[in-house]
């Protein structure tokens, strides 16, 4: 039998993941988990989307639809930036994909060629570099820090971009930080990337669930920019599985014929039911989630502080805090498997996000009830001032 390829071989786990099969031997032990690892938003789908869904089953209308994405859905989402943004978006600049990944990847396949090299922030989303080494590409880790909001810095992307350096690929806010990019840097590192002839692409999949202010997006920096967007967050639609990317007019044909060969097309029903996404009744179901996200975090971060999860640079968005927990373990992996065998608590290790002081590091995911939330960290807290008290005894 012939070896497998060397990118099957060098693809990383994803600890996530096993420690969701980890989880499964806990609660046949009996102990109820409570899971605070997976980026998945904890609500249903807005009504209004799934009725939606419903009438376009009953229509018998699920077909192919263009490579691109139904120009129907296309417009919408192109009405959506200006209404948010002000921005006139063509709709030939935005291509509908199987969710924000099919968006990445098609990306790279249109720009990046064997050895070419892509910036990206560490710590970053994991899934990134592999859709850039799917295609051959090299990626290239900025060591990013909470004293510049976990991005880089314009002098940091301009002292890194050597040549073969093609793209740099930010998302804001990030995962697994919650950190939005600020304005100012944001704009000093596109003049770079625009100076270097690269290309900024921005992952702004958690845009719209920033807790304070409402930022726009990064597209009003102009046309040369590429953005990817997801109805998974937003909409409570991970399942749905469908994204979109607005990209130039050149770059977008490239993404067609890519398309066409390997997707075919988005999946008609998700995009007939993606279309109630931009109705009023669905945006103010949103905004409630919104709230709420705000509201966890506002309840969780100084619970995490009390318990010694010290969290650096707090999250502008999402639901996600990256926790420096040096303090209480030198490996935050072994923290993890501790919490989810003893406490039935699952929470994601740095290693997933870094190589840079991964062990450092954790990510708490926090897209649950507050009552849900509680009964974790309520787990966390005793079992941290359990043994605080042991350590006490122990040297009297």
């Amino acid at each position: 039998m012939s070896p497998l390829s060397d990118r099957a071989l060098q693809t990383r786990p994803f600890h996530v993941m096993a420690l969701l099969a980890r989880a499964h031997a806990v609660r046949a032990r009996g102990l109820q988990t409570v899971s605070m690892v997976v980026g998945e938003p904890d609500f249903p789908t807005p009504a209004p989307i799934l009725r939606a869904a419903q009438a376009a089953l009953a229509q018998q209308g699920q077909h192919y639809t263009d490579a691109l994405g139904s120009m129907a859905l296309r417009q919408a989402i192109a009405q959506d930036y200006a209404d948010r943004d002000g921005l006139a978006i063509d709709p030939g600049r935005i291509a509908v994909t199987a969710g924000a990944s099919a968006a990445l990847l098609l990306i790279m396949g249109a720009l990046i060629n064997p050895g070419d090299e892509v910036l990206i922030a560490d710590p970053g989303y994991p899934c990134n570099r592999q859709f850039i080494l799917a295609m051959g590409g090299v990626p290239k880790p900025l060591v990013v820090s909470p004293e510049h909001h976990f991005a880089p810095t314009a002098e940091q992307v301009a002292a890194a971009w050597g040549p073969r350096t093609k793209a740099l690929l930010l998302a804001s806010p990030a995962n697994p930080t919650g950190c939005l990019l600020p304005l100012e840097q944001a704009r000093a590192i596109d003049r770079v990337v625009r100076e270097k002839g690269g290309w900024f692409i921005a992952d702004e999949i958690y845009l719209r669930l920033c807790f304070q202010a409402k930022p726009k997006s990064l597209l009003s920096f102009g046309d040369h920019l590429i953005s990817v967007n997801s109805f998974s967050k937003t909409y409570s639609m991970t399942g749905w599985r469908l994204g979109w990317m607005v990209a130039p007019a050149a770059v977008i044909e490239v993404v067609e014929r890519l398309a066409q060969n390997w997707f075919i097309s988005p999946a008609s029903l998700p995009q007939q039911a993606a279309l109630a996404a931009f109705t009023p009744e669905t945006q103010a179901v949103v905004e409630t989630y919104r709230q709420a996200y705000a509201a966890q975090a506002a309840f969780v971060l100084p619970r995490l502080e009390a318990l010694g999860f010290l969290v650096p640079a707090r999250p502008d968005g999402a639901f996600y805090a990256y926790c420096d927990v040096s303090a209480l373990t030198q490996s935050s992996y072994d923290l993890c498997l501790t919490a989810c065998d003893e406490l039935g608590v699952l929470l994601a290790p740095g290693r997933d996000f870094s190589d840079h002081q991964a062990e450092r590091y954790l990510r708490v995911s926090f897209p649950k009830p507050i009552e849900v939330l509680s009964e974790g960290l309520d787990r966390l807290e005793r079992y941290f001032l359990g043994r605080k008290a042991r350590q006490t005894d122990s040297s009297v």
